[in-house]
């Protein structure tokens, strides 16, 4: 089986190219996203949606409530590997993703070496003016209401109704600097719901700037894998 590997920093377009490549080769997508598993959270998650979602088959390795909490990296590593060995006689798979611990659960194991042609891309963080601008026209998407599903900021007030989700959304990125702003400024999370544009901007540049280090950090952390075609996945990483 071919695997077609997309890896790289939030806000570097991964997902808008694994769609492309699904759209020429028919190959499903298999998103490599721990918090896009639980779809409360699909729009603060990144998950597509809409013209985007359509175009390609893109599959997560789980479904839950946000109660249960994100999955844990080696439940995710397991669940990826049933979905890609039900997937065998497939000409070919799509991976995709920026989980730091997930990638580097992949870079462990010898699994991936067995039977698998690879092609590796991973994409990169651009300067930090450049990667800021992307990343304010991203929140500031995920801030719009739409009729195919709610903003950020409607998910977050939604479910900080239930105090046993709290704990939970204080730790997620995105979420964490919202509900830090409500804090910060006084006001409660329902809220930010209402806020007047200076204010949503000044939450929408708090936001990007917690994915820039967020990106830092993936860049730090991820498994440097040989970039190219028929590449072996393990056995090319370097000591970290």
């Amino acid at each position: 089986m071919f695997i077609h590997l997309i890896y790289g920093p939030t806000c570097s377009g991964k997902t808008d190219l694994s769609i492309q490549i699904a759209r020429e080769t028919g190959w499903p997508v298999i998103a490599l996203h721990r918090v896009q598993c639980c779809p409360q959270i699909a729009t603060g998650s990144g998950r597509p949606f809409g013209v985007e979602a359509a175009s390609a088959q893109r599959l997560y390795l789980d479904s839950r409530r946000l109660a249960a909490g994100v999955i844990e990296t080696e439940a995710a590593h397991r669940q990826l590997i049933l979905e890609v060995a039900d997937r065998k006689s497939s000409p070919g798979l799509i991976l995709e993703g920026g989980s730091i611990s997930l990638l580097n659960r992949m870079a462990k194991s010898s699994y991936w070496d067995a039977g698998f042609r690879w092609h590796v891309r991973r994409l990169r963080l651009t300067s930090p003016d450049v990667f800021l601008k992307r990343a304010r026209r991203r929140v500031t998407e995920m801030f719009a209401v739409r009729d195919e599903r709610p903003s950020l900021l409607e998910e977050l007030a939604d479910l900080w109704k239930q105090h046993a989700l709290r704990p939970i959304l204080e730790d997620i990125i995105g979420y964490r600097c919202a509900i830090g702003f409500a804090w910060e400024h006084n006001i409660a999370i329902r809220e930010l719901l209402h806020l007047d544009p200076t204010r949503q901007q000044a939450v929408i540049a708090a936001m990007a700037d917690e994915y820039l280090e967020h990106a830092r950090r993936q860049e730090r952390d991820f498994p440097d894998w040989q970039e190219g075609g028929d590449v072996r996945l393990t056995l090319l990483m370097d000591s970290h």
